[in-house]
């Protein structure tokens, strides 16, 4: 079985990009299965156009899951049922430890599938529990915290100490959406800095990102970001 590293995706505050940043990070790096596992709204699964049909929480009901082909080295398996479900039901704990299967697991499932990738990279609801964010690296994902301009300015203790203990799990911290004058500021927190790219009219995945990457320091950064995932 070929070494597949899982990239978990979180953030504390809804809004921070977590979703654009996963879809830039898949069609940047390539050999990739996206996961969408934000129950409150799967947009990665609309991002790439991708059917409405049977995702990832599918084998908790004893079905079979969609994967949706992006391109060549890209791939999808979409959420749009863990949003049913959590609609349904109004509580996290199973959609909580459905996940922490999938990481505990994506490399058999991704060698089962003879999927061409070497990465997992999972797009998550904000705000998920530091306990199960825990129990998610302990289980050997890579934990990438996503952050936005809120994490430059002043804040209150309590906002600050959440901060602080969400991003002790991360092996990197990326500040997303960042206007061109306060990127120095960001830049002393973390090298892993995304501009904020106005004007995007085109809302498919790959235009979205392409149009992010069009911008060289945005480049350069993600080209960073993509070493440390692969190292």
């Amino acid at each position: 079985m070929r070494p597949v590293k899982v990239v978990v995706i979180y953030s504390l505050d809804g809004g921070v990009g977590k979703t654009t940043l996963s879809a830039v990070i898949g069609v940047a790096k390539g050999y990739t299965l996206l996961i969408d596992a934000d129950w409150e709204k799967a947009e990665l699964s609309q991002l790439f156009r991708a059917p409405r049909r049977d995702g990832w929480l599918a084998p908790f009901y004893g079905r079979s899951f969609h994967v949706h082909q992006i391109s060549p080295s890209l791939y999808l398996i979409p959420g749009y049922d863990a949003v049913d479900y959590y609609r349904r039901e109004g509580s996290p704990e199973d959609l909580e430890e459905a996940l922490a299967q999938w990481v505990q697991h994506a490399p058999r499932i991704v060698d089962k599938l003879r999927l061409p990738v070497d990465a997992v990279v999972i797009d998550t609801t904000p705000a998920l529990r530091p306990r199960l964010l825990e129990g998610l690296s302990k289980l050997g994902a890579r934990m990438l915290f996503v952050g936005d301009v809120r994490l430059l300015s002043r804040i209150s203790d309590i906002k600050a100490e959440q901060y602080k203990q969400y991003m002790q799990y991360s092996f990197a911290v990326v500040i997303n959406q960042v206007d061109k004058g306060d990127v120095m500021t960001a830049k002393a927190i973390t090298p892993y800095v995304v501009k904020h790219v106005s004007g995007i009219k085109d809302y498919r995945g790959e235009s979205v990102v392409s149009a992010i990457l069009r911008d060289s320091a945005n480049r350069r950064s993600i080209e960073e970001l993509l070493t440390k995932i692969k190292s």
